[in-house]
């Protein structure tokens, strides 16, 4: 495959989700994580809603935000027995040091289908992640069961339209970088399951 030397495409095509698990500091300044933030205002946005919402968790509001998440998990599986182990999992998230809640903000009365909003608040997500890799920062976004928990949602200033997108984990690498395909194996096998040409 030909390629065209672009900093920012190169950009785009070589980021690689990495786990909060796995990261050390320093998190992005304030300066950059405007940045960061302020990439996700240029998401394809029918009707300029601006649906989208982030949400920043600092490291000394982790105890409790965790607690509450891993409650979350917890009351939507139904099984109080598994509160330790969500805890537990979300005690080696902690090591990222910076989270930043991402969420659809639905106006379900607005002419602009619903799922179109939801769609662009995952969009501006999506830049957030490619944002912090241009700035030579990991990202990883996760979920779980806690984000459809209606208490949690409700906590985070969410209603019964809007989504909970997930938590993104902001951070540098802590040692190596785990192994896996390269980014060149996952575009190249990408492009051949997912791109077709139309013909009628």
């Amino acid at each position: 495959m030909t390629t065209i030397t672009n900093s920012a495409i190169d950009s785009l095509l070589t980021r690689m989700s990495h786990p909060g698990s796995l990261m050390t500091g320093p998190s992005p300044t304030d300066e950059e994580l405007q940045q960061i933030l302020g990439a996700a205002q240029r998401a394809a946005d029918h009707g300029r809603l601006r649906p989208w919402r982030f949400i920043v968790v600092r490291p000394e509001r982790y105890q409790e935000f965790f607690d509450r998440l891993a409650a979350a998990a917890t009351r939507v599986q139904g099984d109080p027995a598994r509160y330790r182990i969500n805890r537990d999992k979300y005690e080696l998230t902690q090591r990222a040091p910076l989270v930043v809640v991402a969420a659809a903000k639905i106006d379900p009365h607005h002419k602009i289908a619903a799922i179109e909003q939801a769609f662009a608040a995952a969009a501006a997500t999506q830049l957030v992640l490619s944002a912090a890799h241009a700035l030579r920062y990991k990202a990883f976004l996760f979920s779980g069961a806690g984000v459809f928990d209606r208490e949690f949602k409700a906590a985070l200033g969410l209603g019964e339209h809007d989504h909970l997108i997930g938590f993104i984990c902001l951070g540098k690498p802590a040692g190596s970088e785990k192994g896996g395909p390269s980014a060149e194996e996952m575009i190249r096998e990408g492009l051949e399951k997912t791109v077709s040409e139309w013909r009628p």
